[in-house]
């Protein structure tokens, strides 16, 4: 009798965990915590590591060392604010071949990408 019911009550308590965690009752209902940092840290350096930027490119201000990118330690003091945004909005636009994702545009916001900009251009 009392292995059934110690079994009954882990049964219990492991359906509660499930429930709970599916609808967010461990979080007290609230984003999880790695999504609320994201939202509060809307930095160009966050931007730069939540869109994956340094799993390509080398830069040294986001301690980033990818290696399919250019380095933009270097390329970086030959681009202006306009050639930044056309790189990153619309990649090889011109024809070429360019291994950058194409779909950024979609993906940040107006206000993320010139925070994303800022950034790219202090790290110069």
């Amino acid at each position: 009798m009392r292995d059934a019911l110690g079994a009954g009550i882990a049964a219990a308590a492991l359906a509660f965990a499930v429930v709970a965690i599916a609808v967010g009752i461990e979080g007290g209902g609230h984003d999880p915590p790695a999504a609320a940092a994201r939202a509060s840290d809307d930095s160009g350096r966050a931007i730069f590591t939540r869109m994956g930027c340094g799993s390509c490119h080398t830069l040294a201000a986001a301690g980033s060392t990818g290696q399919m990118g250019p380095d933009l330690d270097g390329a970086l003091e030959h681009h202006t604010r306009a050639t930044l945004i056309a790189q990153i909005k619309a990649p090889a636009s011109d024809g070429s071949f360019s291994g950058m994702p194409t779909d950024f545009a979609s993906r940040m916001n107006a206000r993320e990408l010139d925070t994303l900009v800022d950034f790219l251009l202090a790290s110069r």
